[in-house]
Order: structure tokens, then sequence, then C-alpha cells
């Protein structure tokens, strides 16, 4: 488990690189166009569509990362709570969210395989659209696993 999320979380943080290099160049570019009236053209081909594969790649790959480490909760409810109850809600919400996070992935890599089939591109680059849906799949898988992982094994992400 801990590869997957390593995995997942060097994906996510190079797709936050290329996000973050995307926009400064997409800002950059267009101070230029707009300092000289458009007689400069630098401006990025593809910038909004490339922005937006990055980051539903970003988010999608820190999703396993972020169910293994924990998501955000109200402690203030939890924490009042007898332990027993506290515990059994927890697991409760593990299983919850691998179901829908199995469901997700189920669905997207059904979508990334009719996108694959059909062929369909970007509209402004042309590149395949099933590469980004399949790993948006995988995202959802790994979610999947570590929701399971803390089901089956509470605490097991605090050793980790």
């Amino acid at each position: 488990m801990r590869r997957l999320i390593a995995a997942a979380d060097t994906l996510a943080a190079l797709a936050l690189a290329l996000l973050l290099a995307v926009v400064a160049g997409s800002v950059a570019t267009r101070a230029v166009f707009d300092l000289t009236g458009g007689a400069i053209n630098l401006l990025l081909p593809g910038a909004i569509e490339l922005s937006g594969l990055a980051l539903s790649l970003m988010v999608f790959a820190a999703l396993p990362g972020a169910a293994w480490r924990g998501l955000a909760r109200v402690d203030v409810v939890i924490e009042r709570l007898p332990q027993a109850v506290a515990r059994l809600l927890e697991r409760l919400w593990s299983a919850l969210l691998a179901l829908a996070a199995g469901l997700l992935a189920w669905l997207l890599a059904s979508r990334a395989r009719l996108e694959l089939e059909a062929g369909h591109l970007t509209q402004d680059l042309g590149w395949p659209l099933w590469p980004a849906t399949a790993v948006a799949a995988f995202g959802a898988l790994g979610l999947m696993l570590a929701a399971l992982a803390r089901l089956l094994r509470p605490g097991s992400a605090d050793r980790a």
C-alpha cells in the first residue's frame, strides 16, 4: 500500500508542477501579448486544456494518499462520542468510502474504454482523452484500496 501511495503522491506532485508551469507560462505570455498590443503572440495553445488535465490528474492521484492518511472530519462531534461508537463510525465511513470509490473507479474505467473506442480527443490539442480518464480510474481504485485498508486494519495509516 505504501508503494502505491508513494507512486500516486509523486504523480500528484508532478501534475501540480505541470499545472504551475502552465499557469505561470500563460500569465507571462498573456502579459507579453498585452504589453505589445498583440504584436508578439507567445500564448500557449491548449493551455486551458492542459491545465484541466493536470488538475484532474493531480486530484485523482492525491486521493489514495489522502484517504490513507485520513480525510478531514469533524473531531468536535467524534471526540464527544463513546470510543466504541466513534470506532464504529470510522469503520462505517471507510466502508462507504470504499464502496463509492469502487463505483467511481468502475464508471471511470468504463468511460475510458468508451473514449478509447470512440477516439475522443481534446478540442484544442487533439490529444486522446482516455489516458486522463484511465488515470482518474486508477486514482479512484487507489482510493478504494486505501479505504479498505483503513477498514480492515484500523490505525494502520498511523503506523505508516
